[in-house]
C-alpha cells in the first residue's frame, strides 16, 4: 500500500513510495503524530544515488515483516539530506558526537520532539561483525523509550549538548583574535600540510578511499604560487593527473564518480554528483590557466564533462539535475564496466586489442564479475594515436548508450546549480570554450527566472515547479557568488546586482553575533522542527556556506565599496583563522582561500578602447585566483581617472587596496602584473 511520499518532490523519498513502512515526509504532522500516539520517531536520511541507502532499502524497507515491525514501534520520517541539508547536518553531527563515523543511510532513534537518542547507519538484515540487525536495534531502541525514558532523555540531552559544544568549540578563541593574523603565512602553511598529507604516488589526500575535496585541492594551487610552494604546485599537478587518467573519470561520456575506493584512482564509487563536476571543472580550469604539462588533456576534461551535463544532467526548464545513480539493473557500476570481449564486439579484434592495453581492460578485470573499469594506463605521446583512441572512445560511447542506464535524481538543487556556474565559468575564462559560458548563462537565467524572487531564492525546482522551501545559507551564498562571477565574465550589471541582492539576504537571513563572535548558521532562524539550529563550520564534499559567503562579501566590499560586507568578511575571517586554535587546513581551505582573496586581491579596470577584449582575454587566461574584475558595478572611485590612452587604446590598471600598478596597454604586460 502506498504511503505519503508519493506526492513528494524529491525522487529520493519518491522511491520509497511503495515501501509498506508508512513513511511520513519531514513535517509537523508527523512530528504531531508522534505525540499523538506517544512513539519514538525513526528518522533515516539517504539520497537517490546513495548505494547503500538502495541496499538497507531492499533488505529491510521493502520487506514486510521489518516494515510491520517499524509502523508498530515508530513514526517514521523519511529525509532527502540534498533537499534538507539543515536537517542532515544535525543529525550527521549528533552521529559525530556520539563517537562514530558519519555516512549515509543515516538512522536516527528520537524522542516525540526530534531529540535523537541513538544514532546509527546502515543496519544489515541480519547480525554481522559485531552490528546488530535493523530488526534488533529497532526493538532495542524501542524499548529503551518504553522502559528506559529517563536513559534515553538523558542520552538526547548529551547530544544537544555536544551539539552546542560543537559550535562553541568553533567560537573558541575569537576574542582575542588579532588581524595581524592574517598573513600570506596561513596559506602556505596551510599547503605545506595539505602537501605533506598528500600521496606522492597517485596524488590525492590520504589512502584509500580517495576524494576529490576539491576546496583542498584547489588550495593547494593558491599556495603554490608563493615563494617555496613548489612542492604544493607538485601536489596539485599530481592530484589533477591521477584524476584524470583514473577511473573516477569516465572517460567515454565525461564527468567524474563521487570516489574511488581505492588509493589509484582506479575503482569509483560510480554515483556521478553535480556538485562535484562543478568543483572540478574549476580545477581543470585552474590547471589550464597555469598552462603546465597537463593542460591539454585538462581542456579535453573540461570539454567532455560540460558536453555531460548538457547531455545528462540538464531540465527541460535550463536547469540541472542533482546526480546520476550508481547502480544500473541493481547493480553498481555495470552500466560503465567492460570486458575484453565487449571490446571486441563494439571495436574488432585489433581495434578491441588496442584500445584494452591502452585502458586497462583484461581478462581478470579490475571490479566485479571479472570486468574492468576504464583508466588510461600508457603515456599520452602521439598526437595521431590519441586521435585513433578518441575514434573508439567515441564508438565504446555509442555502443554504451544502448545499455540501461543509471537512474537520476532529476530534481534541480539552487546551491549545487550555483556550484556549477562558477565552475562553468572558470572553465570559459582559462580555455574560451563557448559552450561552458553558454550552458553558464542558461543555468543561471533559469535560476534567475524560475528560483529567485526579489531577494530569495527556492532550495529545490522539480518537474516543473519550484518547491517552497526557502533556500540554505549554501543556495543564498553559492549563487550569489556565481552570479558575480558571471556579472565579471559578460560585462553585464544585472547579474553583480542580483548576486549582491542574494548575499545581503543571506547576511540578514543566516548571519548574527553571539557574544561579539559571527555565526553563520545553515538554516534561516525559527524553524520549530529543528532541534539544534546548525551553523555551516567547515568544508566536507562542498566548500563551507561560510567561507564562500565570506569570499563574495570580501568581493562586494573591494570592488563596490560595500563598506558593511568587508568589515564583516573581516571580522570573521579574523575569528576563524587567528588566535588561540590552530588551523585546520582540510576543514578550513575554501575559507582560507578567502583570506588569500582578502589580502591579495587584484581589482582590474580595463578601460574602454581599442585592444580592451585581448586585455580582457590576457587576465582571464593568467593563474590570478584573487583577480577581480571591475565593470559598470564597481564604486565610482574605483573607476574614476582611469581613461583610455591618448590614441583611444584600452588602458589595464590592476589594483591592490588603494594603490594602483601603472597602467597598461599590451596583454602581455598585463600578465606579468597579474602573476607577481
Amino acid at each position: 500500500m502506498p504511503n505519503r511520499l508519493g506526492a513528494e518532490s524529491s525522487p529520493y523519498l519518491r522511491q520509497h513510495a511503495d515501501n509498506p513502512v508508512a513513511w511520513w515526509p519531514w513535517s509537523e504532522e508527523a512530528f504531531a503524530e508522534a505525540r499523538r500516539t506517544g512513539k519514538p520517531v525513526f528518522v533515516s536520511i539517504g539520497y537517490a544515488a546513495c548505494h547503500w541507502c538502495h541496499v538497507m532499502a531492499h533488505e529491510s524497507f521493502e520487506d514486510e515483516a521489518t516494515a510491520k515491525l517499524m509502523n508498530e514501534l515508530f513514526v517514521n520520517i523519511k529525509v532527502d539530506r540534498e533537499e534538507r541539508p539543515d536537517v542532515d547536518a544535525i543529525y550527521m553531527n549528533a552521529i559525530m558526537v556520539q563517537g562514530e563515523g558519519g555516512g549515509w543511510p543515516l538512522s536516527a532513534f528520537c524522542l516525540p520532539d526530534g531529540r535523537p537518542y541513538f544514532m546509527g547507519t546502515y543496519f544489515p538484515p541480519v547480525a554481522r561483525a559485531g552490528r546488530p540487525s535493523f530488526k534488533e536495534a529497532l526493538e532495542a531502541m524501542a524499548d529503551a523509550f518504553r522502559s528506559r525514558r529517563a536513559d534515553a532523555e538523558d542520552n538526547a540531552l548529551a547530544l544537544i549538548d555536544g551539539l552546542q559544544r560543537v559550535d562553541a568549540h568553533y567560537r573558541r578563541g575569537a576574542h582575542a583574535a588579532d588581524p595581524r593574523g592574517l598573513a600570506a603565512s596561513l596559506v602556505i602553511s596551510a599547503g605545506r600540510q595539505l602537501a605533506e598529507r598528500c600521496d606522492p604516488v597517485h596524488g590525492g589526500l590520504g589512502g584509500a578511499p580517495k576524494f576529490p575535496s576539491c576546496s583542498s585541492h584547489e588550495l593547494l594551487a593558491r599556495a603554490g604560487r608563493f615563494p617555496l610552494g613548489q612542492p604544493a604546485r607538485e601536489a596539485f599537478d599530481q592530484w589533477a593527473r591521477g584524476m584524470a587518467e583514473g577511473g573516477i573519470y569516465d572517460h567515454l561520456g565525461g564527468g567524474f564518480s563521487r570516489y574511488s575506493v581505492d588509493a589509484k584512482w582506479l575503482v569509483p564509487h560510480f554515483e556521478k554528483m553535480l556538485y562535484d563536476q562543478g568543483q572540478l571543472l574549476a580545477i581543470y580550469a585552474s590547471v589550464v590557466a597555469m598552462n603546465g604539462p597537463l593542460a591539454p588533456r585538462a581542456r579535453e576534461v573540461i570539454a567532455e564533462t560540460v558536453a555531460f551535463l548538457e547531455r545528462e544532467l540538464s531540465d527541460p526548464a535550463g536547469g540541472l539535475w542533482s546526480s546520476l545513480d550508481a547502480d544500473s539493473e541493481g547493480e553498481e557500476g555495470k552500466f560503465y564496466v567492460w570486458t575484453p570481449a565487449e571490446l571486441r564486439t563494439v571495436l574488432g579484434p585489433m581495434s578491441g586489442l588496442v584500445f584494452a592495453g591502452a585502458y586497462g581492460v583484461t581478462e581478470t578485470g579490475n571490479f566485479e564479475h571479472r570486468t574492468s573499469v576504464l583508466s588510461r594506463i600508457t603515456p599520452r605521446t602521439s598526437p595521431h594515436e590519441e586521435e585513433q583512441l578518441a575514434e573508439l572512445r567515441a564508438k565504446l560511447f555509442a555502443a554504451r548508450e544502448q545499455r540501461i542506464r543509471p537512474g537520476t535524481d532529476d530534481k534541480v538543487l539552487a546551491a549545487w546549480n550555483g556550484l556549477a556556474i562558477t565552475g562553468l565559468v572558470a572553465s570559459w575564462r582559462s580555455t574560451g570554450q563557448a559552450p561552458a559560458l553558454a550552458l553558464a548563462l542558461r543555468v543561471a537565467t533559469f535560476l534567475r527566472d524560475r528560483m529567485v524572487e526579489g531577494d530569495r531564492i527556492a532550495r529545490v525546482f522539480h518537474e516543473g515547479a519550484t518547491k517552497q522551501l526557502d533556500g540554505t545559507l549554501d543556495d543564498y551564498a553559492f549563487c550569489g557568488a556565481a552570479f558575480l562571477d558571471l556579472a565579471e565574465a559578460t560585462g553585464d550589471r544585472a547579474w553583480w546586482d542580483l548576486g549582491a541582492a542574494l548575499l545581503r539576504s543571506a547576511r540578514e537571513r543566516f548571519v548574527s553575533e553571539e557574544d561579539g563572535v559571527v555565526v553563520f548558521y545553515l538554516a534561516p532562524a525559527g524553524d520549530p522542527l529543528l532541534v539544534h539550529r546548525p551553523e555551516s563550520h567547515q568544508d566536507g564534499a562542498i566548500p563551507s556556506g561560510a567561507a564562500i559567503a565570506t569570499a563574495a562579501l570580501v568581493r562586494l566590499g573591494l570592488v563596490a565599496e560595500d563598506e558593511a560586507a568587508l568589515a564583516l568578511a573581516e571580522k570573521y575571517l579574523v575569528q576563524r583563522l587567528t588566535g588561540a586554535t590552530g588551523v585546520n587546513a582540510w576543514a578550513n581551505s575554501a575559507l582560507l582561500a578567502a583570506m588569500d582573496l582578502h589580502l591579495h586581491a587584484k581589482v582590474l579596470v580595463a578601460t574602454e578602447g581599442t585592444g580592451r577584449e585581448a586585455l580582457l582575454a590576457a587576465a582571464r587566461t593568467t593563474y590570478a585566483p584573487t583577480l577581480c574584475i571591475a565593470g559598470p558595478w564597481a564604486s565610482a572611485s574605483i573607476l574614476e581617472a582611469k581613461t583610455p590612452a591618448a590614441n583611444g587604446a584600452s588602458r589595464a590598471f590592476v589594483c591592490t587596496g588603494p594603490t594602483c600598478a601603472p597602467p597598461v596597454t599590451e596583454p602581455a604586460k598585463l600578465v606579468a602584473l597579474l602573476a607577481t
